[in-house]
């Protein structure tokens, strides 16, 4: 290939990833500004999560994450297994992006294979119990999750308690 041509091919590649750069980005990519939230009401739901976790004996993680996908709260209880983070954190993922509990979710796509590929093409959705929407009406403000040793089941019964802490000031 000529010199110029080679010259021509450079200037256009490289005319093409700074149009890129200044493209902005689409509805799809951009995240929208987290709905209002008290971190006063996170932490009381997330500490009441974790307290009757805590009097069941279960060494759980519990999370508030906004509806810009930010955390709010993460409290981990002493002895607690580092994958228990991750789990937290996938759980009220899904509940923010799917608008359901991660319970509701997992029923709605069916039993997913160990290692399988990302749900939806999404490898932070998650079908196991324990994320549960804060709702304030109708309309998801926040998502709490708890993730303990002990199951699905026990991790939304925890969760259900944070939500029955706060559920009357969520107004």
């Amino acid at each position: 290939m000529p010199r110029s041509s080679l010259l021509i091919t450079g200037i256009v590649v490289v005319a093409s990833i700074a149009a890129r750069a200044q493209t902005p980005p689409t509805a799809a990519t951009q995240v929208a500004p987290a709905k209002p939230f008290a971190l006063s009401l996170a932490l009381e739901a997330a500490q009441a999560a974790l307290g009757s976790c805590q009097a069941s004996g279960v060494a759980a993680v519990v999370e508030v994450m906004d509806t810009a996908f930010n955390p709010k709260v993460i409290l981990a209880a002493d002895g607690t297994r580092a994958n228990l983070v991750e789990f937290a954190r996938r759980k009220a993922y899904t509940v923010i992006k799917t608008g359901m509990s991660s319970a509701e979710f997992g029923t709605s796509v069916g039993p997913q294979p160990r290692g399988g590929p990302p749900i939806n093409g999404d490898a932070n959705l998650i079908t196991f119990g324990g994320g549960l929407p804060i709702k304030v009406n109708d309309d998801i403000v926040a998502a709490l999750s708890v993730s303990g040793p002990t199951g699905p089941a026990a991790d939304e019964t925890c969760a259900k308690a944070g939500l029955d802490k706060i559920r009357d000031r969520l107004k």
